[in-house]
């Protein structure tokens, strides 16, 4: 069977909010502590130092600060472990993702006359990705409450009429039609409503907007997959000048890219045998692609010949955004049998523009000759001044008024010189972005590395962990529990790098 494709308008806000929730808002500003190995064994606190390529989408200044051209590639072994309460049941999942971390080249140019003002210059290009969105989890337990009331929260107000196909008219053609008129919540309610999981109060009046479930209230054994696969990367082009061996002044401009795929099935059974439905599977998948440009800003000034600070700011990143979703459902009943409704139609929304929040981060550092350094960052990022600047979703922007907030970030990060050898460490703080750290905790996590020396060339290994608790709601409403996920990170990096 031909899949149909289905354009939503945004004339229907409501159909968009299933595509996007403050979660997805979220991702679209997330940053994961990656790079090089040596950046991400002192925990990313780079931005007053430089001389790596990691460090410069911290502060595009770092660049000037190499002696010498520079290319690096990095590869990184991903592993997440989330251990998952639903109700009264439990469970384990593990992801792991083998991914080419960061690639990147810069070429300096020093000047031949030391007393001119312009005594360094450098450009460079790198790849960096952002932030790895593969994961996985079940939520699995009995509960006393069921997907039900998803579906009587969603029908509730739409004519029954709407709901009962045209003779000659298929399931499919009526869920595209909803989509085109009505918006994603009348398509909810034509699952719900075919697949007998609902009823209208009165099935005779095609003016009915009320309608019940038929499902018998009692113990519900239920089983929530998800399944998240994609990525965030960013191409960058990197300029930066070194005046009087003093002070570093740089520009990054970034291309940015964004693939999200996720796909969850729910999955109940329900035993009472006076329950006209005795099973319900509900798949739904989502495909987010997006493009996007940002620019970044930078300084670093060497106080001393040892002490460094420095500041730089991350433009707002904006986004041209493209969804699209499907959806299935398939129920068992004793009374009515087996019953699928899969229309096989892509819901595919119109583009759309979002702007993150800009950041300011500012760095100290101390450098002891030849025997390692001390590194600290702190950045600001109000998640609040995002925004989506399609006119038809400004209204979702008072959501993310009321429920994100400012985060600081906090890196702390240390090297340790020994002959051909360098050891570190560093610590990181990132706050959660929700005013109800309910629904997300604090990212907090260390860090270890080891590099080794060989004439121009330098191998770095490093390992990060990082813990994240957070309580996520299955769906928007109906279904109110929460699966509550401790979620441990760990990240191996090895990265080989060459000064020439």
């Amino acid at each position: 069977m031909k899949v149909k494709f289905l354009f939503l308008l945004f004339c229907l806000p409501i159909s968009f909010i299933y595509a996007q929730d403050l979660t997805d808002v979220v991702r679209f500003s997330r940053e994961d502590l990656m790079g090089t190995a040596r950046f991400t064994g002192m925990a990313g606190a780079f931005s007053s130092l430089g001389g790596d390529l990691s460090a410069l989408k911290l502060n595009p200044a770092g660049s000037s600060v190499f002696l010498t051209n520079h290319a690096s590639g990095t590869l990184n072994l991903n592993i997440k472990n989330n251990d998952v309460n639903f109700t009264d049941g439990f469970t384990d999942e593990t992801e792991t993702t083998f991914d080419l971390n960061q690639l990147g080249i810069v070429f300096v140019f020093a000047a031949n006359n030391e007393d001119v003002t312009l005594s360094k210059y450098a450009y460079g290009f790198t790849y960096e990705q952002v932030a790895d969105y593969d994961n996985s989890y079940v939520a699995r337990g009995n509960n006393n409450q069921s997907i039900d009331q998803f579906f009587v929260d969603s029908a509730n107000g739409i004519p029954l009429d709407l709901l009962t196909p045209l003779n000659g008219e298929s399931i499919a053609d009526l869920y595209t039609f909803l989509g085109e008129t009505e918006g994603v919540t009348a398509q909810n309610a034509l699952l719900g409503f075919q697949s007998f999981v609902i009823d209208p109060v009165n099935p005779d009046d095609f003016n009915n907007m009320d309608y019940i479930s038929n499902v018998t209230a009692n113990q519900f054994l239920q089983d929530y997959f998800i399944q998240e696969d994609g990525y965030n990367g960013k191409f960058s082009f990197n300029a930066s000048l070194e005046l009087n061996k003093r002070f570093y002044f740089g520009l990054n401009l970034n291309a940015h890219y964004m693939e999200y795929d996720r796909f969850t099935s729910f999955f109940e059974s329900n035993s009472d045998p006076t329950s006209e439905i005795n099973s319900i599977r509900f798949d739904n998948r989502l495909r987010t692609r997006a493009n996007a440009f940002s620019f970044q800003l930078g300084s670093i000034v060497k106080i001393t010949d040892q002490f460094r600070v420095a500041l730089s700011y991350n433009s707002p990143t904006w986004y041209d955004v493209s969804d699209e979703t499907s959806q299935f459902i398939r129920t068992g009943s004793d009374e009515y049998g087996p019953a699928s409704v899969n229309p096989r139609v892509l819901n595919v929304f119109p583009d759309y523009n979002y702007r993150t929040a800009s950041k300011w981060t500012a760095g100290l550092s101390y450098i002891f000759k030849g025997r390692g350094l001390l590194s600290i960052d702190y950045s600001l990022q109000d998640y609040s001044n995002a925004k989506f600047t399609t006119n038809s979703l400004e209204f979702l922007n008072t959501d993310i008024e009321q429920n994100l907030t400012s985060v600081t970030n906090l890196n702390i990060g240390g090297e340790y010189v020994f002959k051909q050898f360098k050891f570190r460490g560093g610590y990181f703080l990132q706050e959660t972005p929700y005013e109800d750290d309910f629904i997300q905790g604090d990212l907090e996590g260390f860090s270890l590395g080891l590099g080794y020396t060989i004439k121009n060339v330098n191998i770095d290994l490093a390992y990060s962990l990082a813990s994240l608790d957070r309580n996520d709601r299955l769906y928007q409403t109906g279904l109110n529990q929460t699966a509550q996920i401790d979620s441990n990170i760990s990240n191996l990096f090895l990265t080989v790098s060459l000064g020439f």
